[in-house]
């Protein structure tokens, strides 16, 4: 493994950049990462990180985008891979999997777009795909009669809003699991798309 400082090629470099970044989210938050402490985690220069991304807010940006962007393709991939009943359980199981740093990365993201406008943007376009996916996997899953949801896109509204307060509680607590909340959440979605209690849930 090359050490810190190292000269390596460009993209491998921005890569390492972005992974330390998203490294550093879990421990201080998103919207608290600084050029200095990207370099100093890497053991180089702050002008090496602004080489790369001339402001912080590129960074986080692209630390959170990578990040989003690869859980909504594993969502997407699930959804393409299984059928609807099947899907629409492995998302809820995913949401109700998320760790807390990833609940975190999505709770500082939150709380610094109102103030950083393109990670505003980033964020508002991330949780359209994950609406977008969500509503394509239940307009497909009413089609084929295996669930009741003829508007699927306000449905998918409902399910995201309650999944997103979940992710805030998992932000915050670190007993989310042991109480009720994953018990809502299973209730909520299989009367959304009108499946009798239980169906759903593991």
């Amino acid at each position: 493994m090359p050490k810190k400082g190292t000269r390596r090629p460009p993209e491998e470099r921005r890569q390492e950049i972005i992974d330390t970044a998203l490294a550093l989210a879990n421990t201080i938050g998103l919207d608290r990462i600084t050029s200095r402490d990207v370099a100093h985690a890497l053991g180089v220069t702050s002008g090496l990180i602004h080489h790369y991304f001339p402001t912080v807010d590129e960074l986080v940006v692209a630390a959170f985008a990578q990040a989003a962007t690869s859980q909504n393709a594993q969502d997407e991939k699930a959804c393409q891979d299984l059928p609807p009943v099947e899907a629409l359980r492995a998302l809820v199981q995913r949401s109700l999997g998320m760790g807390s740093s990833d609940a975190r990365l999505w709770m500082s993201a939150w709380v610094a777009a109102p103030r950083r406008p393109e990670l505003a943007r980033e964020v508002d376009g991330q949780m359209l795909a994950a609406l977008g996916i969500l509503t394509d996997l239940l307009q497909r899953g009413h089609a084929q009669g295996a669930f009741h949801a003829p508007d699927p896109a306000t449905s998918a509204r409902r399910i995201l809003t309650l999944v997103d307060g979940f992710l805030i509680q998992v932000s915050m607590r670190s007993d989310t699991a042991d109480g009720d909340i994953d018990t809502l959440v299973w209730d909520t979605v299989e009367r959304e798309v009108g499946l009798p209690q239980g169906t759903l849930r593991p």
